[in-house]
């Protein structure tokens, strides 16, 4: 698959059965140019940096929106409990307090905090818009025994080196360095086989999802369908490029295809069946984005409308605070506990930017936020005095 877990350093590419092109999360300095994708439909080159997703408008249209237990457990681990979304650091912390140790020990040896790489086979793409989460980690378990060795072998060292996977590398000690060391948890499942690897991560998945995340289901799974019905009646209304700009930063419309800036140039030309697009609350960052030839290719987003989750675990609080400074300005303080643009809160918020900043420039005066420029963007925050009001 090819997946931008960190889309401005790395890039992977993963081997399908039929078709079969190769790669692994890279850093630019250690990419060789040009790249060759091995895959007759795959072509990477040198020259503007982009991945681009041949097709044509009414392919796009058959696009699916599909939703991802698996996805939202994965996303959630991969911060643990310093995600900027409140709801996902409630759902790790309850994971902590009511799985069994062991269980959470192999998802967090699976899914590590310090590292970008994590197996594919933890999220395989459903099959059908809303997937029970029995049939998602039934299809974890069944998982073939080649591909849970050959994703284990990429990102831990001690493994076999694969050399389509090296050769991305400067060199082979380069990509050794690259992986990571195997948790002792972790290398006593592999030791039973890959098939108890298989097994262990979806009884462990299917745990977190039950004692974490499934208490709060029924209201994510509202945001998630509000979000997709939002995202179907924008792309009938006013087309590709408006649908596509919803998904949040990195994605345009060329009139020939999609566009996501990366540090690296591939082109996707398999694209048929238009896109599978899953919105998943606890992602953060640019959409992700992965493919295996020939199959449908997967766009990972934040849908929005994500702050009714955060509302759900703080509305004692936050009715308090509004009591103080109205809904609109206590919502937009439970909000700032990370760097946030107005186009970031504008996703969010069913607030146009222009009522979002006058907000802000009203808890700035007050010295509840603090503004900062990073580029061409400028940062709200929480200070100290919001913080000790939001928490109170």
């Amino acid at each position: 698959m090819l997946r931008t877990v960190n889309p401005n350093r790395t890039l992977r590419l993963d081997a399908s059965r039929t078709r079969r092109i190769h790669a692994a999360l890279l850093s630019n300095s250690d990419r060789q140019e040009p790249w060759d994708a091995r895959c007759p439909s795959a072509q990477c080159h040198t020259g503007s940096m982009a991945i681009q997703i041949t097709m044509t408008a009414d392919q796009l249209g058959r696009s699916r929106f599909v939703v991802s237990q698996a996805q939202e457990v994965v996303s959630t681990l991969r911060v643990r409990g310093k995600h900027a979304a409140r709801h996902a650091s409630t759902w790790y912390a309850r994971a902590q307090e009511r799985m069994a140790p062991d269980a959470l020990a192999v998802l967090n040896a699976l899914v590590p905090a310090d590292h970008e790489y994590s197996p594919d086979f933890l999220t395989p793409p459903p099959t059908r818009s809303v997937e029970t989460i029995e049939d998602l980690t039934r299809r974890i378990a069944q998982t073939p025994p080649a591909d849970i060795e050959r994703q284990l072998d990429i990102g831990l060292r001690g493994r076999p080196i694969r050399p389509d996977v090296a050769q991305l590398f400067r060199d082979e000690l380069t990509y050794d360095r690259w992986r990571r060391p195997t948790p002792a948890v972790l290398a006593r499942v592999i030791a039973d086989g890959p098939e108890k690897v298989a097994s262990a991560a979806a009884e462990a998945i299917s745990q977190f999802f039950a004692v974490a995340i499934e208490p709060d289901w029924r209201t994510t799974i509202t945001v998630l369908k509000d979000d997709i019905r939002r995202k179907s009646e924008l792309l009938a209304a006013r087309g590709a490029v408006a649908m596509l700009d919803s998904l949040g930063q990195g994605m345009s419309w060329t009139g020939t295809g999609i566009s996501l800036p990366r540090p690296y140039d591939v082109v996707v030309d398999w694209a048929d069946d238009g896109l599978l697009m899953i919105p998943t609350t606890t992602h953060i960052g640019p959409v992700q984005f992965t493919t295996e030839c020939p199959m449908t290719p997967v766009v990972v987003y934040r849908p929005d409308g994500t702050a009714q989750l955060w509302q759900t675990h703080t509305q004692v609080r936050q009715s308090a605070v509004a009591d103080l400074v109205g809904d609109t300005r206590a919502a937009l303080l439970a909000a700032l506990g990370e760097p946030r643009t107005t186009t970031d809160l504008g996703r969010q918020y069913p607030w146009s930017e222009a009522t979002i900043s006058y907000h802000l420039q009203v808890l700035l005066r007050a010295g509840m936020v603090h503004r900062s420029r990073h580029g061409r963007k400028v940062l709200y925050r929480r200070t100290p005095l919001g913080t000790s009001l939001v928490e109170t």
